[in-house]
């Protein structure tokens, strides 16, 4: 038996009970990829912990194709919100030309028809300061009488400043879905303000089982802090979400080469930042079940071919991760693990730079020294193991 919901379901679960999408997603952490980058079902990922979501153009008919040899966890993520902006009346891209009907029940549907394991909202992206297409997201999907949908709420980072989180956190309290928060932004979006980091975890204490969604290793993090999921990119482009209307902003020109998780160090590089790196040393080979024993300056090239390699080698890395986060008895030994992790991690970057004898050549990233310095939460609950979807 996969991990299917049911097409058929078509009324809300008693909402004291988990949902069908809600038992799918539960402390997973779903690997995001696009679907030109899936030359075949992916077997690296955790069965327990794990899952994929296909992206981008083709995405339903990759779906359709993998769900017959992968039979985790699988959905397919149209990202409205990479090119499309939230209006009051439209927030959701919705077929024009359907045969049969272009409402959302309909387009929800298809994906569950096409092979996943629950439906993703189409949702566009919604803009800072402008609540409107916020309220009219939250009231279509209260709207829907189904229990096999999960929510995208694609917001500007801007959401989680605190004059505007008690919005965006009443929001999401409001659907009785699982909601996937996404947040926008250029580069890194939780280096978009200071304090962006510990607001995200504020709003994961007030909404806690929200998942994060398109991030990196802010994933673990939330998952530390009481997000019920995560979606976690392969690649660049599915960690971060530049805005909708918005150019993506580059620290350079040139070609654009896969980054690659550097596991030690917790952190993502250029290929190319690693070749150079290590041109003169040996560098640190993987262990991880895609690459055993290559080195990690071997994924230099522009092809599908190396970018899917290294996306593999990225997925496969941190999937061997998670039930070291995830097995915690408590949110509180789970904030541990990781800070531990982390404070390793920003470590590792100071015994390299003594190894490569170049002082401050890797520096540590941001959002890692904090995660490494922030204060733990104090909930010592038990964490709750997830749960099968029938």
């Amino acid at each position: 038996m996969d991990d299917r919901t049911s097409a058929s379901t078509r009324t809300v679960a008693n909402p004291s009970l988990p949902s069908p999408a809600g038992r799918a997603v539960a402390g997973r952490a779903l690997t995001l990829e696009r679907a030109d980058l899936l030359p075949e079902a992916p077997g690296h990922l955790h069965p327990d912990y794990g899952g994929l979501v296909v992206c981008g153009a083709g995405s339903s008919t990759r779906l359709n194709a993998l769900r017959r040899t992968f039979n985790g966890v699988l959905a397919e993520d149209r990202a409205a919100y990479e090119k499309e902006v939230a209006t009051p009346d439209a927030p959701f891209r919705l077929p024009e030309d359907a045969l049969f009907g272009g409402d959302l029940d309909s387009a929800l549907q298809e994906q569950l028809d096409n092979g996943a394991s629950f439906a993703i909202t189409p949702t566009r992206y919604i803009r800072a300061g402008d609540p409107a297409p916020l309220e009219s997201v939250v009231r279509q999907v209260k709207a829907l009488r189904r229990d096999d949908v999960v929510v995208t709420l694609p917001v500007s980072i801007g959401w989680l400043r605190p004059e505007a989180r008690p919005t965006l956190v009443a929001a999401i309290r409001a659907m009785e879905h699982p909601v996937a928060l996404v947040l926008g932004g250029q580069y890194d979006p939780l280096q978009q303000f200071a304090a962006a980091p510990q607001q995200l975890r504020r709003l994961l204490a007030e909404v806690p089982g929200t998942g994060l969604w398109r991030t990196d290793l802010a994933g673990f993090d939330a998952l530390a802090h009481g997000a019920g999921f995560a979606g976690i990119g392969a690649g660049g482009s599915l960690r971060h979400l530049v805005p909708a209307g918005e150019a993506a902003e580059t620290s350079g020109g040139g070609a654009i080469h896969p980054s690659v998780l550097m596991p030690e160090l917790l952190r993502f590089s250029s290929a190319k930042f690693i070749a150079d790196l290590y041109a003169n040393t040996a560098p640190p080979t993987c262990t991880c079940s895609r690459c055993q024993g290559r080195p990690l300056d071997g994924f230099l090239g522009l092809t599908n071919a190396m970018k899917a390699a290294a996306h593999a080698h990225n997925s496969a890395t941190w999937n061997a991760w998670l039930p070291d986060l995830l097995d915690q008895p408590t949110p509180a030994d789970r904030q541990i693990w990781w800070r531990a992790r982390c404070k390793q991690a920003v470590q590792a970057h100071e015994l390299e730079n003594a190894r490569l004898k170049q002082p401050h050549r890797l520096k540590p990233p941001k959002s890692l020294e904090k995660w490494a310095d922030l204060p733990l939460g104090t909930d010592d609950q038990p964490v709750m193991p997830p749960q099968t979807a029938e």
